[in-house]
């Protein structure tokens, strides 16, 4: 080796004396090297957590008009922090004043679905304003809101330093928010309605504010870059206020004032186009021309960079599962159970690898609507509810998910035709599901006596999973087909949930949580229309669940034992776009 390290230079020495008794030759142009620009348009995916402090204060109209006036109950303000996963995707244009380094100005619009709720409660004797000696004996008071997505559009100013941009944002903000509170007193074990006031008031709305922050991307290659940034945005606030439904206290409005506001931290993937033309006239042009003039297949040719993004539509069907136990023997009072409600999706999904290695980084996230047709059994068990054993049955008519996943691994194994991976990653599931009406089908006279209409909304349950995954990733292909395999244990599965009896407001919302553990499978089959462009289909199943010992389910007056199940299977079909760098070239064997 020593020796080849010395003959190189002296051959190269050789050539270079031997050259000078040829003939001078003029020098070749040089050929200038493109610089690096962030200049052009953008589109990625981003993921993270968001949160607000959920500070709400008291309202009321009293019976003689004025705001805290006379019979109102006192009530105290309270602050309390929010938070969890969010997940979206962006768009953008930037345009850098000067080449390599120098100042750099854009805009950006995203949108980020935002499952962020709180509820507070409070619980005493409520003093009634100017009425001394009167007051709500054992008064329950709640107050919340949730922020089911937030919408950008910004302004971006900064400043590159060759691959690394540092930037402030700041623009305008919409979100969707909805609040929820009540004022009543406390039902006693057999929840009579007897003088007993109920305020409950509910409000959704879009609102309109204002985002600011800034963040920091660093261009991988001169098409992909990753970014980081913190943004703080602030809604404003609103008010929510309700007459007394028990007819009581008919002069009276009571409800309470909500802020929104709060900070979202995110990272991302950008895929820039640069001065490429238009984002999606490529993928366009290569869908066209695949189906008019269908020509002799190329295999892929790897890069050092591979990046695969696209999009995928699934219809699902789940099912949730929730039994409450007595603390003090630990038998079975409660169980509901939300059967067979069906859903459709949609999704992002991309995967980036870097080929030399075998890393590679993958994720996807989507959202969408439960369809009617399911249906609702909420059973209780005596002593309870005078006793006598009820089940009632509610249709769910609405209600929503949101999943996403994001993944870090390595390939183990890997070929020009097949790869096997393991991967470490997380995992966010978010469903709600809406039961409406209620019909008796046992025999228990105090609930549901009479059949409640499906346009009353009865029960919600909304429940959040969040889960370390720890899995298998592999694939083979055979010409243009490729099969695609992915199996993931869940060992941590954290749940945080809330039960929405909305005829019952002296427990609406109920806190749950829990911590157990579930898995996650998806296989998919595809066929490459051309090297870049690919159509498929698959399916998928996860499951997720807390034992009772690990669960809980908190009342104003005590916390139950409680166990949790929530799974849900589908179908889907996808189609996904292959980016390719030619900026760095095709990978070469060593």
């Amino acid at each position: 080796m020593r020796s080849l390290l010395v003959a190189l230079p002296i051959a190269g020495l050789t050539v270079g004396v031997l050259a000078a008794d040829l003939p001078r030759q003029e020098p070749s142009p040089a050929v200038a090297v493109p610089l690096f620009t962030w200049s052009g348009a953008y589109s990625g995916l981003f993921a993270g957590a968001g949160g607000f402090e959920n500070r709400t204060s008291p309202v009321c109209i009293g019976a003689d008009g004025q705001s805290g006036g006379l019979a109102c109950p006192i009530r105290s303000p309270s602050s309390r922090q929010a938070g969890d996963f969010i997940a979206g995707s962006e768009i953008g244009y930037d345009h850098q004043v000067t080449p390599e380094s120098g100042f750099i100005v854009g805009a950006a619009a995203d949108y980020q679905f935002t499952p962020i709720r709180s509820y507070s409660i409070q619980t005493g004797d409520f003093r009634q304003s100017g009425v001394p000696g009167a007051f709500f004996p054992e008064g329950i008071y709640h107050a919340g809101q949730r922020l089911d997505w937030l919408a950008t559009a910004r302004a971006k100013v900064g400043y590159a330093f060759d691959r690394v941009f540092l930037y402030a944002t700041g623009g305008v903000a919409l979100g969707d928010v909805r609040i929820d509170t009540n004022t009543t007193a406390n039902a006693g074990l057999n929840f009579e309605r007897v003088n007993r006031p109920d305020f409950d008031g509910r409000k959704g709305n879009l609102r309109i504010g204002y985002v600011a922050g800034g963040g920091v991307e660093y261009a991988i290659s001169p098409h992909l870059s990753a970014k980081g940034e913190i943004l703080y945005y602030d809604l404003g606030d609103a008010s929510v206020i309700s007459r007394d439904a028990s007819g009581r206290f008919p002069r009276l409005a009571v409800g309470s004032r909500a802020e929104m506001s709060g900070v979202l931290g995110r990272v991302g993937l950008n895929y820039r186009f640069n001065n490429d033309g238009l984002p999606f006239i490529g993928p366009i042009t290569d869908v066209a021309r695949a189906l008019a003039d269908p020509a002799a297949y190329v295999p892929p040719v790897a890069q050092v960079w591979d990046f695969e993004i696209g999009t995928r539509y699934l219809y699902s069907s789940g099912s949730v599962r929730k039994s409450l136990y007595r603390p003090i023997d630990q038998t079975m009072i409660s169980r509901l159970t939300y059967r067979d409600f069906d859903a459709h999706s949609g999704e992002t999904f991309a995967r980036l690898e870097h080929n030399p290695t075998g890393l590679f980084a993958k994720g996807f996230l989507g959202s969408g609507f439960v369809t009617s047709g399911g249906r609702l059994n909420d059973e209780d068990f005596p002593p309870i509810r005078g006793n006598i054993y009820s089940n009632t049955i509610s249709k769910i008519r609405t209600g929503d998910i949101a999943l996403a996943a994001v993944d870090a691994g390595y390939s183990v194994l890997r070929d020009e035709t097949y790869k096997l991976g393991a991967f470490l990653g997380y995992q966010y599931y978010a469903e709600r599901a809406n039961g409406n009406g209620c019909v008796q089908i046992a025999t228990n006279p105090s609930i549901c006596p009479r059949e409640v209409p499906n346009s009353i909304l009865g029960l919600t349950q909304d429940n959040h999973w969040h889960a370390l995954r720890v899995g298998l990733a592999g694939e083979a292909r055979y010409d243009r087909f490729k099969v695609s395999l992915e199996g993931a244990y869940l060992p941590v599965a954290a749940l945080a949930a809330y039960d929405r009896h909305w005829l019952r407001p002296e427990i609406n919302a109920q806190p749950e949580h829990g911590n157990g553990n579930g898995y996650f499978l998806e296989g998919v089959i595809s066929y490459d229309l051309t090297p870049v462009l690919s159509v498929g289909v698959g399916a998928r199943y996860w499951q997720m669940s807390v034992g009772r010992q690990n669960g809980t389910a908190r009342f104003p007056d005590l916390t139950e034992p409680a166990k949790f199940s929530s799974g849900r299977y589908g179908a889907f079909a996808q189609i996904s776009y292959r980016f390719t760098d030619p900026d760095l070239g095709p990978l070469v064997a060593p």
